[in-house]
């Protein structure tokens, strides 16, 4: 049986330039746009059925007068000249066999579209049938399969998805870890930096620690050498880093005006104590 569904129903062929068919011009000739119309609502109708024809019974014209909203009388004329009057080569433009109205033009090509639509559902029935497991449902069938393998992708990917926002939240709360990059050595000794930094009561913000990270870049690219940077904060209680000194002892250069200047303020702090 034909469909008739809303998602097939939209496809109806109709020609161009089916005004100027000789029997639509006699049509037109007699009734005019008005007998056109319901002729082209009719076969619409028709299209719509489940064998594209109506039964022919007793409320018919009126039936299909208030769909079109035309008198039942002006309707049944049309229809039936439609059926008897307006012919080429002896077709009608409608048929009414007494049981049922329809076109058969409408027939012909609905027939087409049927037989291509059978024939493409026979095909994927036979390449469905063709699988190696021919569409089982039961245990090991193809469809438990099929859930199998989705249900195992849609694991893995949230699995993954979990592993990736674990890893980007851990990035992102580290921002030493992130720096580091994996090398041991230089988040050990940035880890150091941090606990120096917490012991002398200057713990670190996290802007704080981009500002630092950022100099360290600016002083060496070199992972050794930024190791050796933050060991030298560390062990002199250093709150920022400052380059390498060739003499251990020496207070050249920034970091050693930045001792200086703490050495200065414990004085100051020694004599404001004293003098009060």
């Amino acid at each position: 049986m034909p469909k008739t569904n809303d998602k097939d129903a939209y496809f109806f062929a109709h020609d161009c330039n089916a005004r100027n068919d000789p029997k639509i011009l006699a049509l037109r000739s007699v009734y005019g746009a008005e007998g056109y119309g319901v002729y082209f609502m009719l076969v619409e109708i028709l299209r719509e059925q489940p064998e594209y024809k109506l039964s022919v019974n007793k409320y018919i014209w009126s039936t299909l007068a208030m769909q079109m909203q035309v008198d039942a009388k002006r309707l049944e004329e049309i229809i039936t000249d439609c059926c008897t009057e307006f012919a080429e080569n002896g077709s009608t433009l409608l048929v009414n066999d007494g049981e049922y109205l329809y076109s058969a033009s409408l027939l012909r090509r609905m027939g087409k579209v049927d037989d291509i639509s059978n024939l493409r559902r026979e095909a994927a029935r036979k390449r469905w049938e063709n699988q190696p497991c021919k569409g089982e449902d039961g245990p090991g069938g193809c469809k438990e399969d099929a859930n199998a393998q989705q249900n195992g992708a849609k694991k893995r990917k949230a699995k993954q998805t979990k592993a990736d926002q674990s890893r980007a939240e851990e990035s992102k709360a580290d921002i030493f870890a992130a720096f580091a990059g994996g090398d041991a050595d230089l988040l050990a000794a940035l880890r150091g930096f941090e606990e120096m930094r917490r012991k002398i009561k200057k713990p670190m913000t996290d802007d704080a620690k981009k500002r630092m990270l950022a100099k360290l870049t600016r002083l060496s690219g070199d992972r050794d050498t930024q190791i050796a940077i933050l060991h030298q904060s560390e062990d002199r209680c250093w709150a920022g880093v400052f380059e390498l000194k060739d003499d251990p002892g020496g207070r050249r250069g920034v970091a050693g005006t930045e001792e200086k200047a703490a050495v200065l303020r414990d004085l100051h702090d020694a004599f404001s104590e004293y003098g009060r």
